[in-house]
């Protein structure tokens, strides 16, 4: 079946997407959606993205973001991504704050001057945060701020917390020496401990606030240039394990900078931009 698909394109420091808006007339099957996502996110033969973010509608709210990513599979949260629909959002309703509902609770959006602040809820740290993403055993109240991965025979210490997404942050002393592919993909190669996949950030602590961060993202698969859950993420381990002082993290991605603020009662909330580039349409084949 080909259908006329409609499409606006953003990106959040990089990390690109299709915004495709279904609040009106019919909506496209999840399995249609994850054939989609499969074949319009490839960068040579498609439009390319780093996923599809489908715009419904939510009762009470200004809508809901629903992402799939280049692997067919439907993502929890993305911080980046809720930029973009917040953007999306607040240019077609005429608002500068909008609540949009994800599969990880609903999101409130500020524009800030030309940036958008989300709260983010709360970095979890303990087990029973992590269940449905590790299969290690363990008590739920056992802290994973004390993680371990193996790499080609070597044990990597690190974290793992949710932030919406599950994942794992390593420090490092020399960020660009990082494979973060290979190392990525060795990781998420081992289903049994991982069976969802998980994100992996590598952080290099640049100063008293500063950390420059790389991020291999579950879903694509691959690197990207940025991905706000992962910066809230290593942000909130970084301060919470003392690497940085306390107060708002300034977050360096390949992509550009994203601000990190955990505050007293431990909510988080990231400041980023989120760019329109281009509307189109395109015919799919179904």
């Amino acid at each position: 079946m080909r259908r006329e698909f409609d499409f606006v394109k953003y990106h959040g420091c990089g990390n690109d997407f299709i915004v495709r808006d279904e609040t009106k007339g019919g909506r496209t099957s999840d399995r249609d959606r994850s054939k989609m996502s499969r074949f319009l996110c490839d960068r040579h033969f498609n439009i390319g993205a780093d996923g599809i973010l489908f715009v419904e509608s939510a009762p009470g709210l200004d809508g809901s973001m629903r992402l799939f990513e280049p692997a067919g599979n439907e993502a929890d949260m993305c911080g980046n991504g809720i930029r973009c629909i917040a953007a999306y959002l607040m240019e077609k309703l005429g608002k500068n704050e909008v609540d949009v509902l994800t599969r990880d609770g609903v999101k409130h959006i500020i524009g800030v001057k030309n940036d958008y602040r989300v709260e983010m809820g709360y970095i979890r740290t303990l087990r029973s945060d992590l269940r449905q993403y590790v299969s290690d055993r363990g008590k739920d109240s056992d802290t994973m701020l004390d993680f371990s991965v193996k790499v080609s025979g070597k044990t990597l210490r690190a974290s793992i917390v949710n932030s919406g997404e599950p994942h794992i942050v390593v420090r490092v002393r020399d960020i660009d020496a990082v494979d973060a592919v290979a190392i990525g993909e060795e990781v998420n190669s081992d289903k049994s401990r991982f069976p969802g996949g998980v994100n992996l950030n590598f952080v290099k602590v640049i100063g008293p606030h500063t950390i420059s961060v790389r991020t291999y993202e579950r879903g694509v698969y691959d690197e990207t240039l940025a991905c706000g859950t992962g910066a809230t993420a290593s942000a909130g381990v970084a301060l919470m394990r003392k690497w940085v002082e306390p107060g708002t993290v300034n977050v360096q991605t390949r992509g550009g900078k994203i601000k990190i603020r955990v505050e007293k009662d431990g909510r988080a909330f990231m400041t980023g931009p989120a760019t329109k580039v281009f509307e189109g349409r395109i015919t799919v084949e179904l």
